[in-house]
Parts: C-alpha cells; sequence; structure tokens
C-alpha cells in the first residue's frame, strides 16, 4: 500500500510556499506520492467554501517536483479539456523532468460546461477519454504513431522524450461504468469518496474484470480524512449531510440499513476520521482488501494542513511500515 496526499492547490487556503514546503516534507515523512484534481471552471462544494483559486494540475506537479526528488506525482484525475497530444506531451514531460513515477489518472468530467468552455462535444466525451488514453500510451512507447479514431485523427507523430519510466494510467470515477471503463483502458481504478459497501460492490467487478481480462487491476481510493490528537476535534469537521450528497456519483451509492447517511459511521469508507488510532484502524479496512494506493484528502482541514500531515506522518504511517 501506498500513501498519497492530495495536494492544497484550490481554493483559499492554496499557497505557493505551502505546496512547495509542504511536498518537501511529505517526502521526508515517508508519503509516496502527491495528487492534483483537474479543473478549468471550477465551482467549488460547500465544504470547499467560495474561493474559485485552482491551480493547474501539470504545472503544480511541476512546481512541486523541482523542491523534491523521490515522490511520485499523480492525476486524480485529468478532465476532457487538452488535445490528447498535448496530454501525452504534458505527462511526458513531467516524467523526464521529474525522473520519477508518474501516475496519469484519467476522467470523463461531470461539468458539461466546463468540456464545452474547452471546445469538446460534450456528447463525446466517453471517447475523448478512450482515445487519450490510447493515444497517450502509443505516443510514450513508440515514433511515427498514426490514429484514426471517432474524434482524433493524426498521422506520424513522434513525441520525444519518452517517459523515463512506464507511466501507470488510472481511470476515475465511482459507479460500475467507471469500474468496466478502468478495466478496458487502464492500469488501476482510482474513485473519488464511496462508502464502504459501494466500494466492496465495485471491487467485486474489479476482480472479475480482472480474471476475464488475465491481468492485474490496481486500485486506489481517496477518501476525506479529518484527522486531531482529540478525536472530538476531528469530527467537529465532519457534515454528514453534506458528504452524503458531495459527490456526483451519490445516487448510484449502496444506501446504508437506515435508508440514509445519518452518522459518520453511515460514511464508512468515504470517511476517514477521528485520533491517529481511528485513522489507522479505518485504514486497515482498505488494507484488508488489497488497496494499492491511499490518498489523504485533508480539503477539510487545508487551514491547518502542515499540522495533519506532521500527526499523519508521526502516528500513521510509521503504523503501515
Amino acid at each position: 500500500m501506498n500513501f498519497g496526499v492530495l495536494l492544497p492547490h484550490y481554493g483559499e487556503y492554496c499557497d505557493r510556499r505551502r505546496l512547495i514546503d509542504g511536498t518537501k516534507r511529505l517526502e521526508e515523512l515517508g508519503f509516496g506520492a502527491v495528487w492534483v484534481r483537474d479543473h478549468l471552471l471550477w465551482t467549488p462544494h460547500g465544504m470547499e467554501g467560495s474561493d474559485r483559486t485552482f491551480l493547474d494540475a501539470f504545472g503544480t506537479l511541476a512546481c512541486v517536483a523541482g523542491a523534491t526528488e523521490r515522490i511520485a506525482l499523480g492525476t486524480a484525475v485529468v478532465i476532457p479539456i487538452r488535445w490528447p497530444l498535448k496530454v501525452a506531451q504534458d505527462f511526458a514531460t513531467l516524467s523526464f523532468l521529474s525522473d520519477r513515477q508518474v501516475h496519469a489518472g484519467f476522467g470523463m468530467g461531470s461539468n458539461r460546461a466546463e468540456l464545452a468552455a474547452a471546445g469538446f462535444d460534450v456528447d463525446k466525451r466517453a471517447s475523448i477519454f478512450s482515445e487519450t488514453v490510447e493515444i497517450c500510451k502509443q505516443v510514450w512507447t513508440e515514433d511515427d504513431v498514426s490514429f484514426s479514431g471517432e474524434v482524433f485523427q493524426f498521422s506520424d507523430v513522434s513525441l520525444r522524450p519518452k517517459p523515463v519510466r512506464p507511466i501507470a494510467t488510472w481511470y476515475g470515477g465511482t459507479t460500475r461504468a467507471s469500474v468496466r471503463r478502468a478495466a478496458a483502458h487502464c492500469d488501476g481504478w482510482l474513485p473519488g469518496r464511496l462508502p464502504m459497501a459501494t466500494l466492496d460492490d465495485r471491487l467485486a467487478l474489479l476482480k472479475d474484470l480482472a480474471v476475464e481480462r488475465g491481468r492485474p487491476l490496481q486500485w486506489g481510493a481517496i477518501p476525506i480524512v479529518c484527522v486531531d490528537e482529540e478525536r472530538d476535534r476531528a469530527f467537529e469537521r465532519v457534515n454528514v449531510p453534506a458528504l452524503a450528497t458531495s459527490s456526483e456519483g451519490s445516487a448510484n451509492w449502496i444506501r446504508p440499513s437506515s435508508g440514509e447517511f445519518k452518522t459518520p459511521e453511515d460514511l464508512e469508507g468515504l470517511l476517514v476520521a477521528g485520533d491517529p488510532d481511528d485513522v489507522v484502524r479505518e485504514i486497515r479496512k482498505f488494507e484488508a482488501r488489497g488497496i494499492d494506493q491511499f490518498v489523504f484528502d485533508l480539503r477539510l482541514q487545508f487551514d491547518s494542513y502542515e499540522d495533519k500531515v506532521e500527526l499523519i506522518g508521526r502516528e500513521v504511517l510509521p503504523r503501515f511500515i
């Protein structure tokens, strides 16, 4: 299990020094990866405040890579707002300049206006995603590539430099359809927030698809994490109704026995909260399910981001070594 952190590269607490110095510290503490989100037109969820600051995914990763030596770099996830050859070049450049593992997470985006503003036909976003991944894989490993798809066409293209090591590809999304897309096109599945019962349903499908396709499929999770030395203080940040409706895929979640998400316990899997002992116990549930990438999403505590990663690095990570 590899531990990563979602960087605070958006919202009111986004700060250049916080990103650079914070990532240096993450590397020192033993975290394995940093991850960023991707938006062109970003509207914050209520739990994220109202500040619309949002730094570009590739620029952010390049910045923190220049300040560190080995921590892996990932997107969770890139949405269809760029021409595929440009996406391939951006990832390859990031790999070449950072000389380390890069994780290319892809998604289809949920904001139709955002995709339209970038000049794409939103009704073709499934093809845009699949063709983008296929184009990236080809030009990362081959020269003189030609491609003819439903959306994109080109001839005799070579991109240099190639990535310094294979770039892992991931698909986001929380539905069963997203699991099928991950299995069909990527190395792994990296959903956002999911309650545990829904996660188990998707993991069963992922396992079946891995057997069907005859290759291993990795998976990861990005739960909301609220941690404090005093567990009551951690739970003070948790707004259960807001979290229960904070994902575009929540309509497809398996409901608790009560029929509604009413308590923090109902959000098991989506939420990891409490003191370090609580956090360790919750992470063990992911570990028992064979998780490959566990990403701490500390957005509810970005105001005390540095303190929280210190606490996790000091009292949580050592218990998984």
